[in-house]
């Protein structure tokens, strides 16, 4: 597996949230995930916000100083909001009612391997192989664009294969002791992208170049992704 690089596309709010984080001896609270993890090994698209993880070692009294300095971060900027709903924790830079920047902290369901360190900050950073399965478990619950161009970007550039998505997502399901059918899956993965279909057909898509990529991805997906083995 390629070694995480600090991400080029990394907004300067995620910057100075990471950069106050390391300052204040708070990056082993939490574990980066999501997209910005992801953009660590494959740097290929910009991503806004941050998704991260609560160690599980970090105290109640850690992760109210973790809150409290992306707070003072994101206040410097302009109002600000903290929401939490269920395991997540979100605070926001607002533009009126709108936010317009999110670092949300979740409490682990399940962890494939150790993280390490992310590249130029004091934060750790979730393994790839936690950050596919997350991937993973998005591209099947969730379907949105973003999450079929990741994982079809992290299987081209060769960090996994196909079968090796499949294989990360099930062992992430057995560890949170979540649904391991993957044929159910993968209806549910033909159903998002039938989805997507038929709100941006292909015959709409004005841009020859982003026409003939959206149609590769599609393909990709019906005819070599969801029927991926070990051969």
């Amino acid at each position: 597996m390629n070694e995480p690089r600090h991400p080029t596309s990394m907004s300067k709010i995620a910057q100075q949230c990471l950069a106050a984080l390391t300052i204040a001896a708070l990056g082993e609270a939490v574990s980066l995930g999501g997209a910005l993890g992801l953009s660590y090994y494959c740097d290929y698209r910009t991503t806004h916000d941050v998704d991260a993880w609560w160690e599980a070692n970090a105290t109640e009294a850690q992760q109210r100083e973790v809150i409290g300095t992306i707070t003072q971060v994101l206040a410097a900027l302009g109002p600000t909001r903290a929401r939490q709903w269920g395991d997540v924790t979100s605070v926001e830079l607002l533009d009126g009612n709108k936010a317009i920047f999110s670092f949300q902290i979740a409490r682990r369901s399940a962890r494939i391997d150790v993280g390490t360190r992310a590249p130029e900050t004091g934060v750790l950073l979730d393994s790839l192989e936690d950050l596919v399965a997350s991937k993973m478990v998005a591209l099947v619950e969730r379907g949105a664009p973003r999450d079929f161009r990741d994982i079809h970007k992290v299987c081209s550039v060769g960090l996994v294969t196909p079968w090796a998505c499949w294989q990360l997502w099930r062992k992430r399901q057995l560890l949170a002791g979540a649904d391991v059918d993957r044929a159910r899956a993968s209806l549910a993965i033909e159903t998002h992208l039938s989805r997507i279909a038929q709100y941006r057909p292909l015959a709409l898509i004005v841009d020859s170049t982003q026409r003939k990529e959206a149609e590769g991805l599609r393909n990709w997906f019906g005819e070599v992704f969801l029927h991926a083995d070990d051969t």
